[in-house]
């Protein structure tokens, strides 16, 4: 049965009736990156059309006076998933005002953005967590350890779930971090990709309980331990074929992909990196990028190529991102921020070879979010709705700054993850 069969209410009532599903789940982000869920049961599929009514403002989305949205299960989103639940289908919801689209919402806004890059762009995940007990890491493993029993049936599990529901799983190791495990799904265009991360995290939360463990995708839950992030490995396709390399070598596009990245890394850094915690992660000595430079196989950059047998893999590797916040802006900035670097022929600086931890005279990514908040009004987001989404994510990120500091009493650390951060993140 394709998808948008399955939509159709009569389809819908035969997946019912033959026992497939026994809920409906609608999920979508707010600008800060939650996730929100509505269930219903599946006797009642034809609810699923029409959509429903849900406050704006609570969401952050619109003012007290005029908060009435609409959310709209987007058809070809839908995935049947094993949850708590039971056989469950999980849809992506759109939001509207009215009749028409919401412009600050942020799927909307990355699909605006994909429409007018330019080219075909493809996006890899690198999808960081922890396996954690107790708000400790649940093993004492390394870098490509190998699997204990229970990580390995949580794993397979997870890949299992993820595979059947029609998102591929290039593969799963163990992280450098003890308890923290890493899932590179295969790529994806970029409304596929930032969807798929929602389903992930869902059935990651949802296997870990069966094992009666927790799991975390929050930036840095650990002081003194590696960080979670989420690279992005991207690609651009013209007529079918890569402009950012060729013959494993990066082509004069590929250069300027690159500059782009560079030049709006430090305005856009709110939108991929949007929590307090986030910049507890970029700090030297853990693999995470605290300058703003690129090279060939150099983990220490912000940008970089990574290197294959024949020269130059074929993506470049976006290092900044983490998956706290909300995924639809972030695609959006980068690959904005790609492809400004494509209009303009901008030439990036020389590849860095050695350690960027050492070097001097680098341009420093924000080191505060207070700080990022400041540079946002120049992150790479289309006039009218995206420029708004700015607006009101600033607002609310300046507002748990202030809050942060209220709590903390004293300047804060760089690198001390408090109290409140775990309560406030943990469970992103």
């Amino acid at each position: 049965m394709r998808v948008a069969e399955a939509f159709e209410p009569e389809a819908l009532e035969r997946l019912v009736l033959r026992g497939d599903v026994r809920y409906f789940s609608v999920i979508f982000q707010d600008l800060d990156g939650r996730i929100h869920e509505r269930v219903l049961k599946a006797k009642n599929p034809e609810a699923l059309t029409g959509g429903f009514r849900v406050d704006g403002y609570s969401l952050g989305l619109a003012s007290i006076e005029d908060s009435d949205l609409t959310v709209i299960p987007d058809p070809s989103t839908l995935r049947l998933v094993n949850s708590p639940l039971g056989r469950t289908a999980i849809l992506i919801g759109d939001l509207y005002y009215g009749s028409k689209p919401l412009p600050t919402y942020s799927r909307h806004i990355l699909r605006e953005v994909a429409e007018k890059l330019g080219f075909d762009p493809l996006v890899g995940l690198e999808v960081e967590f922890y396996l954690t007990s107790g708000y400790k890491p649940a093993d004492n493993g390394y870098y490509w350890s190998p699997l204990s029993s229970t990580a390995s049936s949580f794993l397979a599990g997870v890949i299992e779930e993820l595979e059947n529901a029609g998102i591929g799983v290039h593969s799963a190791h163990h992280e450098v971090g003890p308890g923290q495990y890493e899932l590179l799904p295969e790529p994806m265009s970029p409304l596929a990709a930032a969807d798929a991360l929602l389903l992930i995290k869902k059935v990651v939360w949802h296997k870990a309980a069966q094992h009666g463990l927790s799991a975390t995708f929050m930036p840095k839950p650990f002081t003194g331990l590696p960080g979670s992030g989420l690279h992005l490995h991207l690609s651009a396709h013209r007529n079918g074929s890569n402009i950012l390399v060729e013959d494993g070598q990066l082509t004069e596009q590929g250069l300027s992909f690159i500059a782009g990245l560079l030049a709006h890394a430090r305005a856009n850094a709110l939108l991929t990196n949007p929590t307090v915690n986030s910049y507890k992660r970029l700090i030297p000595g853990f693999e995470a990028p605290v300058l703003v430079a690129w090279g060939v196989g150099n983990r220490s950059v912000l940008v970089r190529v990574p290197r294959g047998p024949r020269g130059a893999s074929g993506t470049v590797e976006y290092r900044l991102p983490d998956s706290s916040g909300n995924v639809y802006l972030a695609l959006a900035a980068v690959l904005s921020a790609g492809a400004d670097g494509l209009s303009r022929s901008l030439k990036p600086p020389p590849p860095c070879s050695e350690n960027a931890y050492k070097l001097a005279g680098l341009e420093a990514v924000p080191r505060t979010l207070h700080e990022a908040a400041s540079l946002a009004g120049s992150a790479t987001l289309p006039e009218g709705g995206g420029r708004e989404a700015i607006g009101l994510l600033v607002a609310s990120k300046l507002e748990e700054w202030e809050s942060y500091i209220s709590s903390t009493g004293a300047t804060p650390s760089q690198t001390e993850v408090t109290e409140w951060e775990l309560k406030r993140y943990f469970d992103r």
